[in-house]
């Protein structure tokens, strides 16, 4: 069985170790659950390893090795918010997303060609591992986004039950993290975009020449810049918190939806033979 079969079957027994956990509360399977999404990180990332080592330069030179470390930087950003925040429910659906994504790069041609000369440059392994791990945060925070609005119709109901000011609690703690997510991923997409420009100025002589994808790149970047400024517009709108977190987790998967077209999506269009970026689908 190939490493990437053993990742995939990993990141799915890890989400079925995460619900567990959540039905029985067992601090065993608590630790189980984490460590077999370690252990899903490992794999991939050793795939990741395997391959630069294989190929002889970063693997980021086609749609399916930068799928394969999309899949590790997702994992390795929820990782890390589990034990800032411990909110370990959401890594039943990060740990699916992971396995997701690395599914959709077995579907993706894996042979190793040449790089043309333009990808031999240390701005371009900059540029795509800060992009790589901005668009993981914001995967995560689309995960708890997800969470928030199917959990808070049932909080809603049961207003007057007991235990329901924790439930409450729990949804605006959901809110905040999808928001603090965001904020530590937009960096990241902001030095991919700087570093991204830097680099085509060195390859093609322009810092930015609105081809397609530095487009939608550009409408990914506004989207989220626009999420996070917008809690602080709403007050001043009257729009009461309830409504406006149900808003912003709305325009989150939106965003996220552009995300994936922008990275994804642009392959398949016709228009995406005019940019200088399609290699990444070959």
């Amino acid at each position: 069985m190939s490493i990437i079969n053993i990742t995939l079957i990993v990141y799915m027994i890890a989400s079925v170790a995460y619900i567990v956990r959540e039905i029985w509360r067992s601090g065993a399977i608590k630790w189980i659950s984490l460590g077999l999404l370690i252990l899903s990180f490992c794999l991939n990332l050793t795939m990741v390893a395997k391959r630069s080592i294989e190929a002889g330069h970063p693997p980021f030179s086609n749609l399916y090795e930068s799928l394969v470390f999309y899949a590790c930087c997702t994992a390795f950003i929820y990782i890390i918010f589990e034990f800032v925040y411990n909110f370990r429910i959401v890594g039943a659906l990060a740990s699916v997303l992971s396995m997701l994504i690395l599914f959709y790069a077995t579907l993706q041609d894996d042979t190793i060609r040449p790089i043309m000369p333009a990808l031999k440059s240390n701005w371009m392994l900059i540029h795509v591992v800060t992009y790589m791990l901005g668009y993981a945060a914001f995967g995560i925070a689309f995960v708890t986004s997800i969470i928030f609005l199917v959990t808070k119709p049932f909080v809603k109901k049961t207003k007057d039950d007991t235990g329901s000011e924790g439930k409450e609690i729990l949804l605006r703690n959901f809110d905040k993290l999808s928001y603090k997510i965001v904020a530590f991923g937009f960096p990241f997409l902001t030095l991919g975009m700087i570093t991204g420009a830097v680099w085509a100025k060195k390859a093609w002589g322009d810092y930015w020449s609105w081809d397609p994808k530095e487009t939608w790149s550009l409408i990914t970047w506004l989207a989220y810049l626009v999420y996070l400024h917008t809690p602080l517009v709403l007050p001043k709108m009257n729009i009461n918190k309830s409504k406006a977190s149900v808003m912003l987790s709305i325009w989150l998967l939106v965003a996220f939806v552009i995300v994936n077209f922008t990275f994804i999506g642009m392959n398949y269009l016709p228009s995406a033979s005019d940019s200088a970026h399609i290699y990444g689908s070959q």
